[in-house]
Formats: structure tokens, sequence, C-alpha cells
């Protein structure tokens, strides 16, 4: 909003300099960006909040610096125009309004007997200098009083009206009008127009129609001063791509009580420039005004909300300045009535921030809100903390992707595609559904990485997901939660005297059974192909007890290469609540052993299709109390073993908390152990 310095001294006897003014705004929230300079003039460009229409204009930035620094505002002169009923004069017009809730207020007036020329040369440099272009004296006159206080108004030629009579209605579907702009609109029924006995001539609050514009030859004129609901005027700009200084102010909330006040210094300014009389009287269709609002504000709550106490004279002062009528109804309590063209002021709180402007943020000393009650953590909380705690310690770095996104940009990866939520009011054309999986948006977010260079990516993510809440993909959908993992490059940094390790899937398995091992949890691997956009022969899904905790494994070749991935890049999820319905388990201390550990190590070979960890549950079946851990040494697959085989060699650790193990104590564990391995899975023994 631009504001003259110059305009600013009709209303207020100013001893500050615009730079000065400019500092005084701004601390108020009314932020001055830019102080332009002119022969005569400073102008300022003040950026006003979606919630100040008030403040739109010279009399609302004028009420606000005269509340500030105490000085006495004066006001156009609202009153009504010299008026004489001469029936020789007088012009018969009409005004009615069909749909009241669009349009709670109308007024308007009949003017005749004024030339229409260029403006003096004071209103065409105030226009130019706030940025408007002059038209002539009739149209700028309208436009000044807008940029004056704020309320728009709009000018018809009287006798381009068909029976001279105005009627404030819906548009019908198949009505069009062309705007003052020059473009024909298509109308529909939820658009407001203004319109004569015949058609539209003018769409309400926007933008007046071609076919009845004052021109040169335009000789009575009404003009229109209403008041328009806010939502409408906003969806009917939207719809027609209209943006007008008018509708700027009415989709924000113009002053419903001003409409006959701007209406009078309108007239007036008409009577002074371009001469002429009224032709009738003031047509005020107003049938059912608002009660002004009424808000309580207590002082214990300027305490509580800003955390200083404030002088209870200020604050009346304040509020008596900015407008508001105030009454004491007790000690410490104001019944303050909230003047009409304050849209933005509704509860107890926009009176607090009222008080606080005119103090001053500055004057306010940071300090701690006193706590009405104890906090508490979610349930989750813990889960989650140590979740990410263990995984930034393997160097996962956590990403935060949207829930929304589009089928298109997971068809890729799904087959068939699942269902997917639909969201009613969609933010963008790209995000219209609900995601029913981390992994999507983790591979793109590591996408992102790779093309800036990042050729090590970690990346970790804690969400929700919206899958379909039965196998069938039903229209029903359930929130969960889930952990995504996505990993590609090389295991550790390499340096001068280590070999190059590319990360792949045991290291993703075995960051998976850490996290499990974390939770306090033992998951079982099985290899699996359900998972559409992983590899086979390189995806597992996982379990724990029979129930269905996550997936693992490395993206698909076609997936790698439609993201153009020139590495193998893997990817794991993992279904918190069954996880977290789990205790966790409590911090162990574990002193060092005081007796020597003893190693023994196992080679055999075993059909191909036993799993490893199913060899591992057989062993651990058999209770050895000083059996403390078994490790895969060696796995050997070679033309030296027989078809459908493999070597596997696996490492022993016994050790006892009481006593010395013994070889031969050791040797019944070893003996004992191969036993049941060749019993169960046939294996022979290898040297």
């Amino acid at each position: 909003m631009k504001i003259s310095y110059q305009w600013l001294g009709d209303f207020l006897d100013l001893d500050i300099d615009a730079s000065g003014l400019a500092n005084v705004l701004t601390k108020l929230g009314l932020a001055v960006e830019e102080i332009e300079e002119l022969e005569n003039d400073s102008v300022l460009d003040v950026e006003v909040t979606t919630n100040r229409p008030d403040c739109l204009n010279h009399l609302g930035i004028a009420r606000e610096i005269a509340a500030q620094l105490g000085l006495q505002l004066k006001y156009p002169d609202f009153s009504p125009p010299q008026y004489e009923a001469d029936p020789s004069t007088q012009l018969s017009t009409g005004v009615s309004i069909e749909n009241r809730e669009l349009c709670p207020r109308y007024a308007a007036r009949v003017l005749s007997g004024f030339t229409i020329g260029e403006s003096p040369d004071w209103l065409k440099a105030r226009l130019e200098a706030v940025g408007q272009r002059p038209i002539n004296n009739i149209v700028d006159i309208t436009n000044y009083v807008l940029l004056e206080v704020g309320h728009p108004l709009h000018a018809f030629d009287y006798h381009k009206l068909e029976e001279h009579r105005i009627i404030v209605r819906a548009a019908k579907p198949s009505e069009r009008l062309t705007t003052l702009d020059g473009f024909e609109r298509q109308l529909d029924s939820s658009m407001l127009v203004i319109g004569d006995a015949r058609q539209p001539v003018a769409m309400a609050g926007i933008m007046g129609g071609e076919e009845s514009e004052v021109s040169q030859d335009t000789r009575v004129i009404l003009l229109e001063s209403a008041y328009f609901n806010p939502a409408s005027i906003r969806q009917t700009a939207k719809k027609l791509g209209l943006r007008t200084e008018a509708c700027f102010r009415f989709e924000r909330g113009a002053d419903p009580r001003i409409p006959v006040k701007a209406l009078n210094r309108t007239c007036r300014l008409i009577q002074e420039i371009a001469g002429g009389v009224m032709a009738g009287p003031v047509i005020d269709e107003y049938p059912n005004p608002p009660a002004q609002k009424s808000v309580r504000l207590r002082s214990q709550r300027l305490v509580k909300v800003l955390g200083v106490e404030i002088d209870p004279g200020f604050v009346t002062d304040t509020l008596s300045r900015l407008e508001f009528e105030t009454s004491t109804t007790e000690k410490g309590i104001w019944q303050v009535q909230v003047p009409s063209f304050r849209v933005d002021v509704q509860i107890e709180d926009d009176l607090v921030e009222e008080v606080a402007r005119h103090y001053g943020y500055d004057r306010i000393e940071s300090t701690y809100p006193a706590t009405s009650s104890l906090g508490r953590f979610l349930p989750t909380d813990e889960h989650d903390r140590r979740l990410t705690g263990t995984l930034e310690g393997l160097g996962f770095w956590e990403a935060f992707n949207y829930v929304f996104t589009h089928p298109s940009k997971e068809a890729a990866f799904w087959n068939p595609s699942p269902s997917m939520a639909a969201i009613s009011n969609p933010l963008t054309e790209e995000d219209t559904h609900l995601r029913v999986s981390l992994v999507p948006g983790l591979v793109e977010a590591l996408r992102r990485n790779l093309n800036h260079g990042n050729k090590n990516v970690r990346l970790f993510e804690l969400g929700k997901v919206f899958a379909p809440g039965d196998a069938q993909g039903g229209s029903d959908f359930k929130e969960t939660s889930r952990l995504g993992l996505v990993v590609t490059g090389t295991f550790y940094q390499p340096f001068w005297n280590t070999a190059h390790d590319e990360f792949h899937f045991h290291h993703l398995k075995g960051v998976v059974e850490t996290l499990l091992r974390m939770l306090g949890c033992r998951g079982e691997f099985k290899e699996t192909s359900e998972v559409s956009f992983l590899h086979p022969g390189m995806a597992a899904s996982l379990s724990a007890d029979g129930e269905p905790i996550g997936f693992l494994g490395q993206l698909r070749p076609e997936l790698q290469e439609s993201y153009k991935f020139l590495q193998p890049v893997f990817v794991a999820e993992l279904f918190l609540e069954p996880l977290y319905g789990r205790p966790l388990p409590e911090p162990r201390y574990e002193s060092f052993e005081r007796l020597p550990s003893v190693e023994r190590d196992l080679s055999f070979i075993v059909d191909k299709e036993v799993e490893y960890a199913t060899m591992l549950s057989v062993v651990e079946k058999l209770g050895i109390p000083d059996l403390r851990d078994i490790q895969l040494i060696d796995l050997y697959q070679g033309p030296t073993l027989p078809q459908g085989k493999v070597s596997l060699a696996i490492r022993l650790t016994f050790v006892s908390p009481e006593t010395t193990l013994t070889q031969e104590k050791v040797n019944r564990y070893t003996e004992k152990i191969f036993s049941v391995l060749k019993k169960t899975f046939s294996m022979q023994a290898r040297a």
C-alpha cells in the first residue's frame, strides 16, 4: 500500500519526517519496505497484512500513527452534501437487494448538472504519487475516496441503466458481461452482480461493466457505495481471474457502517470539483445491521500473554485512540466495543495484541511463561529416540518428506498399483493422494543427493503411511507408523590402506538387526518376491513371532535404470506398531569375563536351500549354557563342490562365568552341535 506523506498531513499535524514515520509504522507491525522521494512528496510503501484491511487507506494509517504518537486525528468531511429537493431536478431511481446474504447493504445517490473533465492538479498529483492513473474528475474522485478512507465506490451512467433501477442479485448461468477491461466474462449462479431491469451492469465489488461506464457524454450518474460478503467477492475474483483495488479491499472485509459516509464524501468532492446537484435523496438499503461486537479484556490476561504489567490508563487510552469504546465493569476488566472497521478483532487476545503493538514489543522482556500443567512425552517417544540415536550412530541422516504424493509418481514402484487415499482438497495438482510407503519419497531424496554429487548416502525417515485397511485394497485406509531406510555407496569411508567395500544387502541386514536388538526383538528373515520394487533374490521379508514387521532389499534393476542410478540402492521399511507394542529392554551392565573364552570352528557341506537362520535356531534350542556366540566366517560355492551344495564355516565361542572350560567339555559341546546339525540337515564335515 503506497501512502503519501503529504496526504497524511490532511489528518495529522506531523512533526516527524518520512523516515521517522517509517520507523513508527514498522514497530506497529506495518513494515515500510521503501520510501520513494518525489519532487514535493515522500511515498511510503507499507506492507499491510491480510487481516488489516482498515489500514489499506490513508485514514487508517493516520489512525495508527495518531494512537502511537498521541496526536489528534482529523477526519474528512463526511457530512451530507448540499441538497434541495427541487421537483424540477429530481430523477427517479430504485434499489432492490435480492440476495441479502451476499450484499447486506447497498447505498446509492443520483447526481446531475456536473461537468466531466480533467481533475485539478492537486488531485492528479496525489493519485499519481501513489501509482494511480488519472482518468476524469468523476472516476478520479471515486478512486481518491477509496485511497483516502478505504471504501470502494462505483459510478454508473444513469441513462444507460434500464428503467434507471439497480437490482443486486445472483448471476444467471447463461449471462455474460463485458467488463471495463474489455473482456467478456461468463457468469454463473455463485457470482453476485449489479443489474438493471434487463441485464447485469457490473460484477459486484470487483469491476463495472463496459455498457454503463461513465464517459464524456455522461450527464447523470448513479453513485454506488455498498458492502459485500468478503468470501463471495474472493471466490468470484478467483474464478474470473480479476484483481482490482475494489476486490482487494472487499475480499478482506470492508467496513459495513461506512458506505453512506463514503457516499457523502464523494458527493461533496464532486460538487466542489465538477459542480452539479443531488438529483435525489440517499437510498440506503440496510435492513439488518449487525450488532456491534463486544469483547472482554482482563488485565490478568495481558500479564499472562505479554509477561509484563501494563498501566490500566495506558490500556484505556490506547484502545480509545484506536476508536475502541471501553468501559470498566470491575477492577482490571474492560468491556470493549469493537469498531466496525476492525474486522480482525474477534477475541480477547486480539485486544492484547493491540495493546502490545502500541506499548512496544521492544519493551517486553523475554520471559518463560508459567506452566499450568505438567507435560509428558508420547508413549512412543522413547522408542523414536532410541531408533533415531542408533541410526545417527550408524551414519544415517534423518529425512522429512511430505505425506502427499500422486499415483503417477509411484507407478514405477508397484505392480499392480495399490489403492491410495485421495485428498478432497489437494494443495497442488501433483499432490493429490496420501502415500502408502516411505520408500518412494526416500528414493526421490536419494536421487537429489546423487544429483548433487553425494555418492555415499544413508537416509532414514520416521513417518506415517496410509495403506488400505484390507488386503483387497478397499476404500478404508489405516494410518500407521513406519521407519524407512535407503542406502547406497560404500560401507565405510575408504582410506589409503583399506580395500574398497561397497554397501550391500548384508550390511543393511546388519543395520536392521541392530535396530531390532535395540528394541528388544529378534527378527526372522525370509527370502521374498512379494515386494514388487525389490530385486528378486536380493529381498527379504521380516517377521517376529510370526507377525510381519517389514521388508528389506535392493531396488530391482528396471527401477534403478529408470532413476538412472549407477550404483546399487538398498531400502528397508519396518512396521513400527507391532515393534512398539513390545516393552523396551532395560539397559543392563555386563562386566568383562573373568575367565578366558574358547573358540571352535566347524566346516561342513550342506544343501544350498538350507537357511542359515534355521541352523542357528536349531543350535540355540540345544540350550548350551556356555555358548556365547555363533558367527558365520566363510561361505564357499564352487566347482569342487557337488551340485546344489555350499560350504559353510561357523565359529563357536564358549565361556563360563564360574570356571575355566576344559578341552573335554568344549569338545563335547562341539560334537553335540555338529551331531544335531548333521542329523537335521544331512550335512557332511569338510576338512
